[in-house]
């Protein structure tokens, strides 16, 4: 296959996040909804998930570790994407309620996305800005879950699934001191470069194809990338080609042969070694894991 530019124009940077949030297979889960007065505690810190917690009626007070205890209102959305340890806690007297969840990734190891959020995110939904949207998502979700109808579950699931894409999109767009992927989305000429990836992964790319994509140097590209991103260029093509080998593999429609073809390479058996080398296992073992 010769060095040409794939054939599409380049996806926007929220097409690579949908990218990431299925190939690392987002799921959300609500398990709780509960009125507190009184004197309460609430800490759901060691799940070892991303838990959130959305004030449905409020106040109550965040405690964490690392800053003074923050006072939350009704409306407000608090997450925490590695795990860090929190507390809400009464404020007053005044009766309080809390939605509470988790959010994780089925695809074991490092996460992209969850690796460089910051510890705890607050949103203040607040209804206005680029906020509006999320505010009326967690009013939808907070209504659901009070109102406990027949199928509920599935959809405060998928509302919260949602929930965490919108946050997410949100930080992406508005949040200074972003680093790692979301940093690399935030700028124009290498987020144009991942959308390329992300959609054509068969394309026989090279680096100084890439580097044209981004309308830069060779140089000034491969350097720009690994230190966004974490990875030089070729290597988390490589990796990204891995990571939808491993969902095509799931499938056993799909044959070996077909996705080494879909992914862009010349033989079943370079594909074999590639994924070999990089998941530190061959393609069959995933096959042959217990269905969830």
């Amino acid at each position: 296959m010769s060095e040409t530019q794939p054939s599409q124009a380049a996806a926007p940077a929220a097409d690579v996040l949908r990218d990431l949030l299925s190939a690392y297979r987002l799921t959300a889960k609500v398990f709780g909804h509960a009125s507190y007065c009184g004197s309460w505690n609430l800490n759901t810190s060691g799940s070892r998930k991303c838990a959130f917690h959305v004030v449905a009626k409020g106040p109550c007070l965040l405690q964490t570790r690392d800053r003074p205890a923050v006072r939350l209102g009704a409306g407000d959305l608090v997450m925490f994407p590695r795990d860090a340890w929190h507390n809400l806690c009464a404020a007053d007297d005044t009766e309080a309620s809390i939605t509470c969840g988790y959010f994780e990734f089925s695809e074991v190891g490092g996460n992209p996305i969850l690796d460089v959020l910051p510890a705890m995110m607050l949103v203040r939904t607040d209804g206005q800005g680029e906020r509006a949207p999320i505010a009326e998502l967690v009013r939808l979700l907070v209504a659901e879950a009070e109102a406990q109808r027949p199928g509920g579950a599935f959809v405060l699931d998928r509302l919260a699934e949602a929930l965490f894409a919108m946050v997410v999109r949100t930080h992406l767009e508005s949040a200074e001191g972003k680093r790692g992927l979301l940093a690399a989305l935030a700028e124009p000429r290498l987020a144009r470069v991942l959308a390329a990836i992300h959609r054509e992964p068969d394309h026989e790319w090279r680096l100084e194809g890439l580097a044209r994509l981004a309308n830069m140097s060779r140089t000034a590209f491969a350097t720009a990338f690994a230190e966004a991103v974490g990875l030089p260029p070729m290597q988390y093509l490589a990796e990204w080609r891995m990571r939808r080998a491993a969902m095509l593999l799931k499938d056993p429609r799909n044959s070996v042969r077909g996705i080494a073809a879909r992914l862009g390479y010349r033989s079943e058996a370079a594909f074999r070694r590639a994924f070999k080398r990089l998941q530190g296992f061959a393609p069959g073992a995933l096959r042959r894991e217990p269905k969830p």
